[in-house]
């Protein structure tokens, strides 16, 4: 006779999980919402998945774009080494880095636990799900229902602004975009709440954002600020403690993205970007807002709709359908939302404004370092956000329109029975259909591509026994990130900004295709590329009254090896940027560096080794600050409110 089945109770282990389950009252459409968002995002990025090393993200500029995130394998190497960064144009200080994300969280644990290309596609995918989520945080702080919140999370993870990014491959801006996706919820928790923990949740996202490299999102930011003025303004009661909030979270921000911040205002003066006085890439306002609508890549690609032929720069593409639910908040907006309704409006109106570069031509005779943003029209991408915060809620207030109702009678008789129909479900078929139509517009850049073996046999060639300057193809972005990997300096390199009156040091080996450099004294062959050995000084020499010698460097980063025999006294030269914070010791005694652009030190006639050390003091003073910040953090995080 078979047992009868126990029922666990509460003293029994299955019956404490059951009541444990039961206590914690999940909220299923919240879970159910956040697993969509997961689930989509690999969905769209599903060839990212793909993590054999050779196959990377379709981009031209993505090998370059992601150069930086080297500073993780080569702290991993030599530690404190990777502050400085002596991969390109005779060195740098890592952390000054403007186009890095290295700094971003995102990026230091995918790049350590999956290496830096495999990382990048993590974390890309990592990125599309961040703006999900920011856009479910943002439905829940204008208390919208699930269908409104979770369509348009879904939504913003395959519009324009951060799938067209990846025609050129710029991972910091796509990073940047959707890290700067969550100060949208933040602040307006932080004008609801006023409270110290949601400042501090806003000073985290302020400092994620700053770390999260390209500069063009951060400065849009800055100029769509005015919009924060919705927020910030209100009764007396309440708004001086509004204010008092938000100045505390950007001052928290600052500590916190200290180890950036402070390196790169030391640097600052050094640094210089390419500009353009004419801002060439400008468009009219009525061109720019037809982005909004145009997913033919071929019409993106032309010259007709944009001035410059480049998807990546205007691309917005979101459709009509969240651009007419958006203008339903004039319809359904209600009284008590109209603060968060105008901070999202004039966001995105503002972000609009910003990408046209209508204001920046405006104000240029008076701020000429706006020039410096020659690519403006990227910043527009920052309206998406805010403006499917609009479509979400107009959304809400349709779906919860009383007109979507009705009684349908069915019968012939005197009296017939009626039924309650919610005609609101034939929303779902247009909702479906900006979902399909995003996901086949993001579809058109989010891919992976087969990396040339040829690249790997070019750099081989390029190979030298001791550290030297050389040059792959002029141009070509592919080589740059498998160039740093196998530890070449490259010069000039690829970057967005130079140092300022500093000259290049020259390549020791070229190769091109384009033809012979000048003094060209050896060459060889590799498929179709031409590697040529030039005359020039080499890397670490000792100069002296009558000529010079060569010396044998080895090292990394911020940690280089000298070795030298020289028959003269004289003048050890590397051809490695001098700035503040280089150290060098010979035969493990300090001696003092002397001036110019290049590292120099007295070298007595004979053998010895010299040790040159990268130890800046804005590094370590950074890190302090950041310290600083988080004690502060933890402190007013359980510290009691008082409004």
């Amino acid at each position: 006779m078979d047992e009868p089945a126990t029922i666990p109770t509460i003293s029994s282990p299955a019956g404490r999980v059951v009541a444990r389950l039961r206590a914690l009252r999940l909220n299923w459409p919240r879970i159910i919402g956040i697993s969509l968002v997961l689930v989509w995002a690999l969905i769209i990025g599903h060839e990212y998945l793909d993590l054999n090393p050779q196959m990377v993200p379709a981009g031209r500029e993505f090998s370059s774009a992601i150069q930086a995130h080297h500073l993780w394998t080569r702290a991993q190497q030599c530690g404190w080494c990777a502050l400085w960064d002596g991969s390109e144009r005779g060195g740098f200080p890592a952390l000054a880095d403007t186009l890095a994300s290295s700094l971003h969280p995102l990026v230091i644990l995918t790049t350590l636990g999956w290496g830096v290309v495999n990382g990048a596609k993590i974390a890309l995918i990592a990125a599309l799900a961040m703006a999900g989520l920011a856009q479910l945080w943002l439905g829940r702080e204008l208390k919208l229902g699930w269908l409104a919140s979770i369509w348009a999370a879904l939504m913003v993870m395959v519009s324009g602004h951060l799938a067209g990014k990846m025609e050129l491959g710029l991972f910091s801006v796509l990073l940047s975009t959707a890290t700067l996706s969550l100060t949208f919820p933040a602040a307006l928790r932080l004008a609801r709440t006023r409270r110290y923990r949601d400042a501090v949740l806003l000073a985290l996202i302020l400092a994620l954002s700053a770390v999260a490299g390209q500069g063009y999102m951060q400065a849009g930011f800055l100029l769509i600020s005015p919009a924060y003025l919705a927020l910030l303004w209100g009764s007396r009661a309440t708004m001086a403690t509004t204010w008092r909030r938000f100045l505390l979270a950007a001052g928290l921000a600052l500590l916190l993205a200290a180890p950036f911040l402070v390196p790169l205002a030391h640097f600052w003066p050094n640094l210089v970007k390419d500009s353009d006085p004419e801002l060439g890439a400008a468009i009219s306002l009525n061109k720019y807002l037809l982005n909004l609508f145009v997913d033919d890549p071929d019409l993106l690609f032309g010259s007709v709709l944009n001035p410059l032929p480049y998807p990546h720069m205007y691309t917005l593409f979101v459709g009509w359908i969240p651009v007419a639910l958006a203008a339903l908040c004039l319809r359904f907006g209600r009284r008590e939302h109209w603060r968060p309704l105008l901070f999202l409006a004039g966001s995105a109106a503002l972000a609009i404004f910003v990408g046209s570069m209508v204001p920046l031509r405006w104000l240029l005779p008076v701020a000429p370092f706006l020039a410096a943003l020659r690519f403006g029209p990227m910043m527009g991408g920052l309206a998406l956000p805010p403006l499917l915060g609009l479509a979400a809620y107009g959304l809400n207030g349709l779906w919860q329109a009383g007109w979507l109702r009705s009684t349908l009678y069915v019968g012939l008789n005197q009296a017939p029975a009626g039924r309650r129909v919610n005609w609101g479900w034939l929303l779902l078929i247009p909702l479906f259909m900006a979902l399909q139509q995003g996901y086949r517009f993001s579809q058109e850049w989010l891919f992976v591509q087969e990396q040339s073996p040829a690249i790997q046999e070019v750099l081989a060639a390029l190979q030298t026994p001791s550290l030297a300057w050389v040059q792959p193809p002029f141009g070509k972005h592919e080589y740059v990130e498998p160039a740093v990997a196998m530890g070449l300096k490259l010069s000039p390199g690829i970057m967005t900004w130079r140092w300022r009156d500093r000259e290049l040091p020259p390549p020791s080996l070229e190769a091109s295709s384009e033809g012979p450099p000048t003094e060209v004294i050896s060459q060889a062959t590799v498929g179709d590329v031409v590697v040529y050995g030039r005359n020039v000084p080499v890397y670490a020499k000792v100069i002296a009254s009558a000529g010079w010698e060569a010396c044998q460097a080895t090292g990394s980063g911020g940690h280089l090896t000298v070795r030298c025999n020289n028959q003269q006294t004289g003048i050890l030269e590397l051809l490695e940027n001098q700035w503040t914070g280089w150290r060098v010791w010979r035969d493990g005694q300090l001696v003092s560096l002397q001036d110019g652009q290049w590292l120099r030190v007295v070298a007595p006639a004979g053998e010895h080794v010299y040790e040159f050390r990268y130890q800046p003091l804005d590094v370590p003073l950074g890190l302090t600050l950041l310290l600083v910040g988080c004690i502060l953090c933890a402190a007013l995080w359980t510290r009691p409110d008082h409004i």
